[in-house]
């Protein structure tokens, strides 16, 4: 289990809800050393409390917008304006980002078409300065390839998933503290061993390797943090609740994309030849939980409509990770109090469209600042 910091679950409700808020997304970042400085990755650093923000700018035709001025943005913490004191576009700063791979499935030619994108998506995304990592999930979370710039290494061993060879067994040194896990509904598939649809006894343990993959390889890294997720289906059987996995997330400011799959076959005649069926929870007002958990950190939920499309789908989250803006403010409210804060940045050119996380948590600047979030 990670650490706990005093962090309110019924915050981290609200902010699944999305109740009130605008639909960008907004997102924090507190750092200390000494007095302020500039590393030689772009990651600004501060004595006091500096509030950071990475985020992206699509346009109405949802294209990347990159080269706006620091003067077309404006920044407020509950309703309040607040003053911008640095701002930078951050293609060139050190990106630490994992692939998360559902392998619940016994079909060679699905786990193929997985390490294939996700190769691809390696090799475009992944610089000499960067690390990159897989993990691979389903009745176990397995390390794949640990983080490295390698992105040779990151193709051959995206390749082994291919096998089976990571999917099979108990949890790989995941959380150890059960808890109550949130089931995708229905069940369902093409028919499997015993002739039972492949959904009713399958494990997917989607929380668990959102958790994982963060506290032991993002957790202690600086510059940008991302996770991208291959679904074949919602959670299923993690000892991880959803929760849980917003709240590590939150925690260590890690961006997350989801990739939620539906597979029709090429050919389009109505049927699935998956033996998954592509199944994702809703919440009580019919939304899809791992949008909003994706939307909640600044990231977002892609629908991939077949397999044949995961290439294209994964080459959008790698050109968005390397068009991406920063900005940083003193919050005028000195209050320590822990409470969720909620942020919002705008910008004046029409039909352009912000998107970054909800907010941060205003704990004591010098306290344990990587849990402010």
């Amino acid at each position: 289990m990670p650490k706990r910091t005093g962090m309110s679950l019924g915050v981290l409700v609200v902010a699944l809800a999305g109740m009130a808020w605008p639909h960008a997304v907004i997102g924090q970042q507190q750092e200390q050393s000494g007095q302020e400085t500039t590393s030689p990755q772009g990651v600004i650093r501060s004595q006091v409390d500096l509030v950071s923000v990475y985020f992206t700018v699509r346009d109405d035709k949802k294209r990347l917008a990159s080269d706006l001025a620091q003067e077309k943005f404006r920044v407020s913490e509950d309703g309040k304006p607040q003053s911008i004191k640095f701002f930078a576009h951050h293609s060139d700063v050190v990106l630490n980002v994992g692939v998360l791979l559902d392998t619940g499935t016994n079909m060679a030619w699905i786990l193929g078409e997985e390490a294939q994108a996700s190769a691809l998506f390696m090799r475009h995304v992944v610089r000499p300065t960067d690390l990159g990592f897989i993990l691979s999930y389903a009745s176990r979370v397995e390390t794949v390839q640990v983080p490295t710039s390698d992105t040779a290494l990151l193709e051959q061993k995206t390749g082994t998933i291919s096998s089976g060879s990571a999917a099979i067994g108990l949890p790989d040194q995941g959380p150890t503290t059960a808890a109550p896990s949130i089931g995708i509904p229905g069940g369902g598939g093409t028919v499997g061993i015993n002739g039972q649809p492949l959904n009713f006894h399958r494990d997917a343990h989607l929380y668990d390797a959102i958790r994982v993959g963060t506290v032991r390889y993002l957790s202690h890294e600086v510059g940008r943090k991302a996770i991208v997720i291959v679904a074949l289906s919602g959670d299923s059987k993690s000892e991880s609740t959803l929760e849980q996995a917003m709240e590590v997330l939150l925690e260590n400011d890690v961006i997350a994309y989801i990739l939620q799959i539906y597979d029709p076959p090429r050919e389009r005649v109505g049927r699935d030849h998956c033996d998954v069926i592509h199944t994702y929870e809703h919440d009580d007002h019919g939304e899809e939980v791992l949008k909003k958990l994706a939307e909640a950190t600044g990231g977002r939920m892609l629908e991939v409509r077949g397999m044949d499309k995961l290439e294209a789908a994964l080459d959008e989250i790698s050109d968005e990770l390397h068009h991406q803006y920063s900005l940083g403010y003193y919050p005028e409210n000195k209050n320590w109090d822990g409470k969720f804060r909620k942020i919002q940045i705008s910008t004046d050119q029409k039909g352009f469209k912000v998107f970054a996380r909800k907010g941060y948590y205003g704990n004591r600047p010098g306290g344990n600042v990587a849990a402010a979030h």
